[in-house]
């Protein structure tokens, strides 16, 4: 880490280099291709600290992907509640029918009163 000074602003700015223990920073006794090697690694985790803030910087790319997070979640959505309604209707119709698949006999008496039931509402609010 040093210090310098911004020439526009005249403010302190601290340049660092990034350091971290798999890449060791060269002898003061290094020989060239020690130091090329250096210059390499530095440039390569330069490219990647910039690839990094380009893609967090780009808007469209990010908005894009959550679009498309949406869409992966609604469509697991709606494919979960398909087999939740597959797995109700199948449950209605073995409670409704017996063995032999006919229906039982509380079932029409129930959509009997039930269409009554929306037929007076109905009735009645063509009254009001």
């Amino acid at each position: 880490m040093s210090n310098a000074t911004s020439r526009k602003y005249r403010r302190p700015v601290i340049v660092t280099t990034p350091s971290s223990p798999d890449t060791p920073r060269p002898a003061k006794d290094a020989s060239a291709d020690q130091i090329e090697a250096d210059i390499e690694r530095t440039r390569a985790e330069l490219g990647h600290t910039v690839d990094a803030l380009s893609e967090k910087l780009d808007v469209k790319s990010q908005a894009r992907n959550k679009v498309d997070d949406v869409k992966q979640r609604a469509t697991e959505q709606a494919r979960t509640a398909q087999v939740h309604g597959r797995q109700i209707v199948e449950r209605a119709k073995e409670l409704s029918t017996d063995e032999q698949g006919t229906p039982k006999p509380a079932v029409p008496l129930a959509a009997v009163l039930a269409a009554l039931t929306v037929v007076l509402l109905a009735v009645r609010r063509s009254r009001r």
